[in-house]
């Protein structure tokens, strides 16, 4: 069995080791401080936080799924649902539903994967101000039973029409709780800055700051190394290295790099560099239908840009250098093409270098010849 894991939380043994980070999150949980948790896609966020609260005995985690959110009502709803959820499998489902009744809840079972389901009368529309009571029903729960709430991509707030009122609301309850710990974590790092350090923000100084960066190299390529040897496979000293850097130090593009090894090696093989090539050709197989779709959305100025970042680099993408090496003759033609790159969420921008979202977008753009 592929012991690789990735594209879904992981926890217990399939998680490495974030000693500090362990340590820093569960402390400020224990002590009711509100984080914000501020992590490039596949870094390993969510996973941090699940593994921290598995540490933590008798504590349960709320968790709300903020992605693409567009409505304070979806916003409501989803948190109706997670509390819902939670409580079902707590066995305290009965004074939840009283307290929603209004919504028409109905829990049901899904048939194909055996989880709980759960729909809300979509007739019925929630407003900003049905946080107030939502919040203080969660906090009645925090009293009996302590928990944790989480918000993921919570920087997917600011889609709202109504974002500045909902954050408002938001901490004017948040604030009360003093017992007990919210996490906001966020992968649009700009977004998150906008709305706990920009001092016209009602989150402003709300909560303390978390960075989850890439995983230590050196740890991360022997707990990979270890894994490969529940196969017997022998893993060159620098494998794991190179596999670390080709995925640009993303923990869950990392595990998915060694899955596909994995799935091209067999048993007791003694793996070297030269395995990397099929098992990144496995991965564009898999792949390759969705990074043509990328590439549809662009212009041939963008693809342009964007295969120059691929072979290029995205350290100085305005520099002479650059914008002559990809064809184009104005520095301000990259600036509008690196712009809607990072719109279409195909590149980031951080610490002054643009990157790619998708690691393996840009080893088949080489791979390619784009």
């Amino acid at each position: 069995m592929n012991p690789f894991k990735y594209g879904r939380v992981v926890s217990a043994d399939d998680f490495c080791p974030r000693p500090a980070l362990l340590k820093q999150l569960t402390g400020f949980i224990r002590s009711g401080q509100n984080v914000e948790i501020q992590g490039e896609r596949r870094m390993g966020k969510t996973s941090l936080i699940y593994e921290s609260v598995r540490q933590m005995k008798r504590l349960r985690m709320l968790y709300v799924d903020m992605l693409e959110i567009k409505t304070a009502d979806d916003l409501c709803k989803r948190m109706v649902k997670a509390l819902i959820s939670m409580e079902q499998q707590a066995g305290f489902l009965e004074r939840v539903l009283k307290s929603v009744s209004q919504l028409r809840p109905v829990v049901s079972v899904d048939p194909v994967t055996g989880q709980p389901s759960v729909s809300l009368d979509a007739a019925v529309r929630m407003r900003p101000d049905s946080i107030d009571g939502l919040l203080d029903l969660i906090h009645s729960v925090h009293k009996k039973t302590p928990l944790v709430v989480v918000f993921d991509e919570f920087q997917d707030i600011l889609n709202l029409p109504d974002a500045k009122a909902t954050l408002s609301i938001l901490r004017s309850r948040i604030q009360f709780h003093k017992d007990m710990a919210y996490i906001f974590a966020g992968s649009v790092r700009n977004q998150m800055s906008e709305i706990f350090t920009d001092p016209e923000s009602a989150f402003f100084k709300s909560a303390v700051s978390v960075d989850v960066g890439p995983l230590d190299t050196d740890a991360f390529a022997r707990f990979l190394a270890d894994k490969f040897t529940l196969g017997k496979r022998s893993v060159d000293s620098g494998l794991m290295k190179r596999v670390v850097e080709i995925a640009e130090s993303v923990p869950g593009d990392v595990q998915e790099l060694c899955g596909a090894l994995w799935e091209t090696t067999s048993y007791k093989d003694a793996m070297r560099e030269a395995n990397i090539g099929a098992a990144l050709e496995l991965i564009y197989a898999r792949e390759s239908k969705g990074y043509e779709s990328v590439l549809v959305q662009l212009t041939g100025q963008q693809l342009k840009c964007l295969a120059g970042l691929a072979r290029m680099g995205g350290k100085a993408p305005q520099s002479s250098a650059f914008v002559h090496g990809i064809g184009l003759t104005l520095p301000a033609s990259v600036k509008k093409a690196l712009n809607r790159l990072v719109q279409l969420k195909i590149i980031y921008r951080h610490q002054g270098e643009y990157k790619f979202v998708n690691p393996f977008l840009k080893s088949w753009l080489i791979w390619k010849n784009y």
